[in-house]
């Protein structure tokens, strides 16, 4: 894959952890250092445990010693199919433009960890999409984890200034990055 692949995965994956953050962000009184180390924790945690998961998945010796160029498209076939549909799943959320109740409350770490759990399972998807183009997963990995706490910062930060405004255009913008690679892998591979 390509370093642009590769970047708009990344960037991709990392717009739901952002989203998670503008959310509590823009819900509390004021930003308290603690939380944010917590959930950067949290999502740097369970985004790699999600990232070597999908990957390992990948690691089936039926996948690793086969030499058919049949079940290599299929491998490449399954990678674009799943970015599509996490892709899907972004603009289905973008379009659907649920309303967002903004109030006063403290950080709800069980919701943050519910939320971060479900956008884990985007990146357990991404995991085995990368385990079948056959990158190197640790890099990715660390990308991953490293670009989904920082998102998670900017994203508290945003939404504690400026509320939860540009949602729907975040998922949109998101979703089309995912797309674009999912059609990609197509293009090229298959």
């Amino acid at each position: 894959m390509s370093i642009l692949e590769n970047t708009l995965i990344v960037i991709g994956l990392s717009m739901n952890i952002f989203l998670i953050g503008q959310y509590e962000g823009s819900m509390v009184r004021r930003i308290e250092w603690k939380a944010i180390l917590v959930i950067c924790l949290i999502v740097g945690i369970f985004e790699t445990l999600a990232m070597l998961a999908g990957y390992k998945v990948t690691r089936i010796p039926f996948f690793l010693k086969s030499e058919s160029v049949d079940l290599r498209s299929f491998c490449y076939f399954v990678a674009a199919i799943l970015f599509l549909l996490i892709a899907s799943y972004m603009i289905f959320k973008a379009c659907r433009h649920a309303p967002v109740q903004e109030r006063l409350h403290e950080i709800g770490y069980r919701r943050i960890i519910l939320e971060v759990i479900l956008v884990s399972v985007f990146t357990f998807m991404a995991g085995i999409g990368w385990g079948f183009i056959g990158e190197n997963i640790i890099m990715a990995t660390c990308v991953i984890a490293g670009a989904t706490v920082l998102a998670a910062v900017i994203g508290i930060w945003v939404g504690y200034r400026e509320g939860c405004r540009g949602r729907y255009g975040i998922y949109c913008t998101g979703g089309a990055m995912l797309a674009f690679v999912g059609a990609e892998i197509m293009i090229r591979y298959l």
